[in-house]
C-alpha cells in the first residue's frame, strides 16, 4: 500500500504550478520573520542606536503584526487550496480513505512545503543578514564606524522555526475542519456547484457609502485636535463601511449594471459579470482586507518616507541653530572652543545675548472653544529688532531681517497652535506706560528659549519698556535668567565625535542645551527604522494578499470549468473565451486597489493635518505624501499586475 508521504510528494509535484506562488510568499514571510528576530538579537546593531529600547520595541511590535497577518493568510490560503481540490479529495473518499486520513495527507503536504520554505527562508535570511543589517544602519544612522560581523542568530532560527511550525499545525487543524464539512455527494458535484447569485442590498450599499463618507468628512477637517480625537471613529467608520460595501454593496452595484440591458446583454459582459457576481461572496472579505491594508500601509509608509526625506529641514525648523545653550557660559565656553580646535572644525559664527521676558496685559484668545491666556506663567520671550536679527543671522533658516515700526510688535508662536494667527493679529499689548499693537505674526524661528511665545519690538520701544521695568531678566520664580549662546559651524550634521564631546561638556553644566546633530540623529533613527520596517511590511502584505486572491480564483476555476465547457458547446470561440476570462478576473484585482487608493487620499489628508501642518511642518506636504504614495501604488499595481497575469494563465489552463 502506498505511503501517505509518497502520495503527498506526488501531489506536490502534480500541483507544483499552484504551489509556486504560495511557496514564494511563504518563503519571504519566513525570511522577514528571521530577519527581524536576527536584528533584535544582533548586539552590534542594537548598540549602534541611541534609543535601543525604541529600536527593539518597533521591530518587535511590527514583527508581531506581520506574523498575525501571515498566520491569517496561510490558513486562508490553505483552506482555499483544499476547497479547490474537492474532486481529488472525492476520489480519495471513494477509495475508502477516511476524512482523518485525508486530513493527515494534506497536513503532510503542508509540512513538506512548509519545511522547505522554512529552510529556504531562514537560509536566505542568514545569507543576507549582514546586508540587511548594513541597509538598516545606513538609512537609520548619521554615521556608523566599524564592521558588521557575519553571524548566524541561533535564537532567531529557533524562534522562527517554532513560530512557523505552530502555524503549520494550526493550518493542519483548520484544513481537517474544512474536510470534515465536505459530504461525498458534494465532492462529486464540486464542479457543478456554484455560489448563489446575490442581488446585494441597496441598504447595505447606501449605508456603506454613508459610513465611508462620514469617515472621509472627519478626516478632511482642518482642526488637528478634532482629527486626533476622531482618529478611532474614522478608522471604525471607514473599515466597517469598506467591509459592508464588499459584503453587500458591490453585489448591488453589479445587479444595477445588469439592469443596463444595452451593455449587459453583450455576450462577453453577460458571461463575465454573471460569473464575477456569483463569486463575490467568497472573495468579498479578501477584497475588503486588501483595500484596508493597502490604504493603511501606504499612508503610514508614505508619511514616514516624507518625514525621512525632510529630516534636515525639520531639524532646523525645530532647533534653528547648529548648537545653543543657556547658562554656564563662564564654565563651559573655553572647553567648547577647545573641542572645536581638537576636532579641527571651524566656528563660522557665534553670539551670546541675555534672555528677556515680559508679561503685558492681553485679552485671552478663544480658538474653537479652547482659551489661550497670556500671564506670568504664559509669558513672552522678548527681543529688540536688532537683537532678533542678529540671532537670526547665526541661525540656519536664511530668514530676512525684520523691521518693526514704533508702537508695533511681531508675535511668534509654535506650530502646534493652529489658527492663532488670524485671532492674534491686531491685538493690543498693554504695558504700564504704553500700549503696542501686534501687526505681524510668525511661526518661523520664534527663538523662545524656554518660553512659549515670542515678541519682537522696535529698538526704542524695547529700551523704554526695559527702563520702565516691563521687560525683566528674572523668571516667574524670581531667579535671574541665563544668557543664551548660539553657534554656527562647519558640517554640523556629520561629526559624531565632536557632538559626543560637546554633549559631555554641556551636560549638567548649563541650564539647557540643544545640538542639531542630536535632533538629526534621533529623527534619522526613528524614521529610518519606520521606512525599513515599512518596506518589509509592504512586501509581505502585497505578496500575501495577491497570493490569497490567486488561490481564491484557482478554486473558482475548478468549479467554473463546466460552465466554460457548456459555453463552448453552444458556440463560444477561443477569442471570446479569452475576453471573458479577462473581464472575469480583472475586477478582482482592480477594485480593492482602487478603493485602497481612494481611502489613502483621505487618510493622507488627515496625516497632513495632524503631523505636517502642526507638529512637523513640511512644504507642500500633502502633495509630497501623495506623490510618494503614488509611487507605492504604482509598485502595488505592478505586483498585482504580475499576479493577475499568472492567475489568468493558470485559470485559463484549468477551465480548458
Amino acid at each position: 500500500m502506498i505511503k501517505l508521504s509518497t502520495l503527498a510528494i506526488r501531489n506536490i509535484k502534480r500541483n507544483f504550478k499552484r504551489y509556486v506562488m504560495y511557496f514564494f510568499s511563504l518563503s519571504f514571510s519566513v525570511f522577514t520573520a528571521y530577519s527581524f528576530l536576527a536584528l533584535l538579537e544582533n548586539e552590534q546593531v542594537s548598540n549602534a542606536f541611541i534609543y535601543d529600547d525604541r529600536y527593539r520595541a518597533l521591530l518587535l511590535v511590527f514583527g508581531i503584526i506581520i506574523m498575525v497577518f501571515v498566520m491569517f493568510f496561510l490558513i486562508s490560503s490553505n483552506n482555499s487550496f483544499i476547497r479547490a481540490r474537492k474532486k481529488e479529495i472525492s476520489t480519495y473518499s471513494l477509495f475508502g480513505m477516511t476524512n482523518r486520513k485525508i486530513g493527515k495527507l494534506l497536513f503532510i503536504e503542508t509540512m513538506i512545503v512548509g519545511l522547505i520554505a522554512l529552510a529556504l527562508g531562514i537560509g536566505v535570511g542568514i545569507f543576507l543578514s549582514k546586508l540587511t543589517a548594513m541597509i538598516l544602519l545606513d538609512i537609520s544612522l548619521v554615521s556608523f564606524t566599524g564592521d558588521i560581523r557575519f553571524n548566524i542568530a541561533h535564537k532567531a532560527v529557533y524562534i522562527t522555526t517554532l513560530i512557523f511550525l505552530a502555524i503549520f499545525c494550526l493550518m493542519g487543524l483548520s484544513g481537517l475542519r474544512v474536510i470534515n464539512k465536505f459530504e461525498l455527494i458534494d465532492l462529486f458535484k464540486a464542479d457543478k456547484m456554484a455560489e448563489s447569485n446575490s442581488e446585494g442590498s441597496i441598504i447595505a450599499l447606501i449605508l456603506s457609502l454613508l459610513l465611508i463618507g462620514a469617515g472621509y468628512y472627519l478626516a478632511i477637517q482642518e482642526d488637528s485636535f478634532l482629527v486626533v480625537g476622531a482618529s478611532i471613529p474614522i478608522l471604525v467608520l471607514v473599515i466597517s463601511g469598506t467591509y459592508l460595501f464588499f459584503w453587500g454593496g458591490l453585489s448591488k452595484v453589479l445587479h444595477l449594471i445588469k439592469k443596463n440591458k444595452g451593455r449587459h446583454y453583450k455576450a462577453i459582459n453577460l458571461i463575465s459579470i454573471s460569473m464575477f457576481s456569483h463569486r463575490i461572496k467568497s472573495i468579498a472579505s479578501t477584497m475588503a482586507t486588501i483595500a484596508v491594508l493597502s490604504a493603511v500601509a501606504t499612508t503610514a509608509i508614505a508619511t514616514g518616507f516624507t518625514l525621512y526625506r525632510s529630516i534636515e529641514k525639520n531639524v532646523y525648523d525645530t532647533v534653528r541653530f547648529d548648537m545653543y545653550f543657556y547658562g554656564g557660559q563662564e564654565e563651559v565656553l573655553d572647553d567648547v572652543y577647545k573641542a572645536f580646535e581638537r576636532h579641527k572644525i571651524k566656528i563660522l559664527d557665534e553670539y551670546t545675548t541675555q534672555r528677556y521676558k515680559c508679561s503685558p496685559d492681553m485679552e485671552p484668545i478663544i480658538i474653537e472653544g479652547r482659551e489661550i491666556t497670556f500671564d506670568q506663567e504664559n509669558y513672552f520671550r522678548v527681543y529688540s529688532e536688532s537683537e532678533y536679527n542678529r540671532l537670526n543671522s547665526v541661525a540656519r533658516l536664511n530668514l530676512k531681517p525684520v523691521h518693526i515700526k514704533p508702537g508695533e510688535a511681531m508675535f511668534g508662536y509654535p506650530n502646534m497652535i493652529k489658527g492663532l494667527e488670524s485671532k492674534i493679529n491686531g491685538k493690543l499689548l498693554k504695558f504700564s506706560n504704553q500700549t503696542l499693537k501686534i501687526t505681524a505674526v510668525t511661526q518661523k524661528n520664534i527663538l523662545a528659549f524656554g518660553a512659549v511665545y515670542t515678541l519682537v519690538l522696535n529698538d526704542s520701544d524695547f529700551d523704554a519698556l526695559y527702563r520702565s521695568g516691563d521687560i525683566v531678566v528674572i523668571d516667574p520664580y524670581g531667579e535671574p535668567l541665563d544668557k543664551v549662546t548660539v553657534f554656527k559651524f562647519e558640517n554640523p550634521l556629520k561629526f559624531r565625535d565632536l557632538n559626543v564631546k560637546l554633549v559631555q561638556i554641556l551636560e549638567g553644566k548649563t541650564g539647557s542645551y540643544r545640538t542639531a546633530y542630536n535632533h538629526y540623529s534621533e529623527s534619522l533613527e526613528t524614521f529610518g527604522l519606520v521606512c525599513f520596517i515599512g518596506f518589509f511590511m509592504s512586501v509581505v502584505f502585497i505578496l500575501m494578499t495577491a497570493s490569497l486572491l490567486y488561490f481564491k480564483q484557482i478554486m473558482a476555476a475548478e468549479e467554473e470549468g463546466h460552465q466554460y465547457k457548456m459555453l463552448r458547446k453552444i458556440g463560444m470561440d477561443m477569442q471570446v473565451e479569452k475576453k471573458v476570462i479577462v473581464k472575469r478576473l480583472f475586477p478582482v484585482f482592480l477594485i480593492p486597489l482602487v478603493v485602497g487608493i481612494i481611502h489613502s487620499i483621505f487618510a493622507m489628508k488627515a496625516a497632513d493635518t495632524v503631523i505636517f501642518s502642526c507638529m512637523i511642518p513640511v512644504e507642500n506636504s500633502y502633495l509630497t505624501v501623495l506623490s510618494y504614495s503614488g509611487v507605492m501604488y504604482g509598485v502595488y499595481a505592478l505586483v498585482y499586475g504580475i499576479f493577475y497575469f499568472i492567475t489568468k494563465g493558470q485559470y485559463s489552463r484549468i477551465v480548458k
